[in-house]
């Protein structure tokens, strides 16, 4: 009895693996670097350097190619109308929306519960969370005096704190993340963070727990021996540091603000997802949005929107400091557009064309997410004509499609003309360069928050340069050349390293 169990097993399996390999041989194989055995291109690409290296192999091997690293399959997509058929037309996107299980999603977003991370691009969870947070951000913010409101309140006090810095001198990146860490209090519950609250700290804390797992070779370590984080080493003490942040931020922001939780009264987008919250609990249907639904997507919230707009604002700042022609176009537009007797409002960015195609060519020419998060194709699949391997990670190479010399011409130059038609208005969307801009990605994993985040960009940015001009204080240029590793740091996300600016009072 148990040799015919075993037989029809193996009969089973057989058959699977010649139906699987049968599948795989439906179309022809994708080409990519071989890399060595067993660890494939592991040893020639590194957190530090990956989207260099694959615009090298996209430049040799053209619009998709595939490479392995250790055990996994990548598949990396390095055109426009490749990435939008893959992630949006009707046939494709259910294959190649999903996302891979990952350690952190697990142990920090309540076993993937946040939009960002739910694996199933398709279901229920992902739909109704991505419609959600549209809803919460709306109901808080882009475009509402509340959002500008509050995000107000924090430019009042960043202008406060470059006039106390002696000589209006100051470290760009510790500037915009304290300035940061108020905005992102004020989008969850509409408070400040004290400058001597003892947790002050505990948003970059979290982020940098984020950065460290959600590198590709940690995860892979953390999914085969999670027990790890229980030894001692740097494991365990960046397991425990994120730990502690998450504990001090949920205790701020969820349950202080549950408590204190008025229905109607919104404070911030906490308190929409517990209006949602009581309305399924008075309804007595199932709750979608249960307390660590939205515990995941407090935590989502803070990684992706603090370390991106960080990410945008320093390196608009080091663009602005070495091409300070830029400045002066800008000004000139506030000052027409604005004036000097007010701050700027939200209303005014859509009559700012010039500063808006600025920070569009920021997120070209220093891309923040140069390859978007990791999708996951489940299935074999063919998909025009090449096998894709079931369990692939899917890559959107925006890096190499921003800076694609056939479509740009001169992508290492800085250019926001590029992005103006001859009257100075902003290119119309079915252009060629509109199509192949990307920062946010395409299709149902797109950033949920990049209305939010152009907000937050033209408040910031509008902010300062009305009222001042910036330089480098010793007159030595950094240079900002997305290639050099000397002046950009790129793990997750691309971002300068460390520089000093000096604001000098506009006259």
């Amino acid at each position: 009895m148990i040799q015919l169990v075993l037989c029809f097993i193996i009969g089973v399996c057989s058959l699977y693996k010649l139906v699987q390999w049968r599948n795989e041989k439906t179309g022809k194989n994708i080409p990519g670097p071989h890399g060595l055995p067993l660890i494939g291109c592991a040893n020639e690409v590194r957190a530090d350097n990956i989207h260099l290296k694959l615009m090298e192999y996209a430049e040799q091997y053209g619009e998709i190619f595939q490479l392995k690293m250790l055990v996994k399959n990548f598949i990396v997509l390095n055109s426009e109308s490749i990435l939008r058929l893959a992630f949006s037309d009707e046939h494709y996107k259910q294959y190649f929306n999903d996302r891979a299980q990952m350690f952190f999603g697990h142990h920090f977003r309540c076993r993937n519960q946040s939009i960002g991370m739910i694996s199933d691009g398709a279901g229920k969870g992902h739909k109704i969370g991505r419609k959600e947070f549209a809803k919460a951000i709306h109901a808080y913010g882009s475009g509402l005096q509340k959002l500008e409101d509050n995000v107000m309140t924090e430019m009042e006090l960043l202008v406060k704190r470059i006039e106390r810095m002696p000589g209006n001198e100051f470290q760009c990146l510790e500037l915009f993340r304290r300035s940061l860490t108020n905005t992102m209090s004020l989008v969850l519950n509409g408070d400040v963070i004290d400058d001597n609250d003892p947790n002050i700290e505990m948003m970059w804390q979290h982020v940098q727990g984020a950065d460290f797992f959600l590198n590709s070779k940690v995860n892979l370590l953390m999914k085969v021996l999670p027990f790890l984080r229980f030894l001692p080493g740097k494991l365990r003490a960046e397991y425990e540091s994120c730990k502690k942040a998450q504990g001090h931020i949920l205790q701020r922001y969820f349950y202080e603000t549950k408590k204190s939780h008025v229905s109607g009264v919104i404070r911030g987008i906490v308190d929409h997802y517990l209006d949602v919250q009581s309305k399924e609990i008075e309804s007595g249907n199932e709750v979608f949005f249960t307390d660590e639904r939205i515990i995941a997507q407090i935590i989502e919230t803070i990684d992706a929107g603090t370390a991106t707009t960080w990410s945008f604002l320093t390196n608009s700042m080091l663009v602005l400091v070495n091409l300070p022609e830029y400045q002066t176009k800008i000004q000139e537009e506030l000052d027409r557009v604005i004036g000097r007797e007010r701050l700027p409002n939200y209303t005014d960015r859509g009559k700012c064309t010039f500063l808006k195609a600025f920070c569009m060519e920021v997120l070209r020419y220093l891309t923040v997410a140069p390859l978007l998060l990791p999708h996951y194709c489940r299935k074999n699949l063919v998909f025009e004509g090449y096998n894709i391997k079931s369990n692939s990670m899917v890559l959107g190479n925006v890096w190499y499609i921003h800076h694609d010399e056939k479509i740009w011409g001169d992508p290492w130059t800085f250019r926001p003309e590029r992005f103006l038609d001859e009257d100075g208005k902003i290119l119309p969307n079915d252009h060629k360069l509109i199509r192949n801009y990307l920062p946010f990605g395409h299709g149902q994993r797109q950033c949920p928050g990049s209305q939010f985040a152009k907000t937050r960009y033209f408040l910031y940015l509008a902010t300062l340069l009305q009222r001042w001009n910036f330089e480098i204080p010793n007159g030595k240029k950094k240079g900002c050349d997305p290639r050099n590793p000397d002046v950009f740091d790129m793990r997750l996300i691309l971002k300068a390293k460390p520089f000093s600016v000096r604001a000098k009072e506009r006259v």
